[in-house]
């Protein structure tokens, strides 16, 4: 990751913190990760359901969508099991990816996405752009599980 994209991201990072504080989640970024690397644990509005742990990787920040892949915990490096998937659209488990407008993977599978509505957007905090639709996500859904 260039420099320009690790300081725009560091100005972007203690908003997401204080959005996942706010909804009982966290924002992970561990020494030994590298640059562009986050783990959201997201906690659903339905306090009862567990928090999903969703892997953000960004490579050029803010012009490119982030990876993003959920796992069984903080430092997993591959996807989990359908049960670490939310159980919303989008969220899937065959290949075991989101696709979404603003994840890497949606974007490379759709092309038609790169203009229109569904184009990636770079305005703003694209960081709580991406936490903020996966929370919805999960709360549409009651924080139920794919699995």
């Amino acid at each position: 990751m260039d420099l320009e994209s690790n300081l725009r991201l560091a100005d972007d990072v203690p908003a997401v913190e204080a959005f996942l504080a706010s909804t009982a989640g966290r924002l992970h970024h561990r020494e030994q990760d590298p640059d562009g690397l986050f783990w959201a644990e997201i906690q659903p509005s339905n306090s009862e359901r567990a928090a999903l742990v969703a892997r953000i990787e960004w490579t050029v920040y803010p012009h490119r969508a982030p990876s993003l892949i959920f796992v069984e915990s903080v430092g997993a490096l591959t996807a989990g099991t359908p049960n670490a998937l939310p159980g919303a659209d989008g969220y899937r488990c065959g290949p075991n990816d989101v696709c979404k407008p603003f994840t890497a993977e949606g974007q490379q599978l759709h092309p038609e996405w790169g203009t229109g509505p569904h184009a990636w957007r770079s305005t703003g905090n694209p960081f709580l752009y991406v936490v903020e639709n996966v929370q919805g996500d999960i709360d549409r859904v009651d924080g139920r599980r794919a699995g």
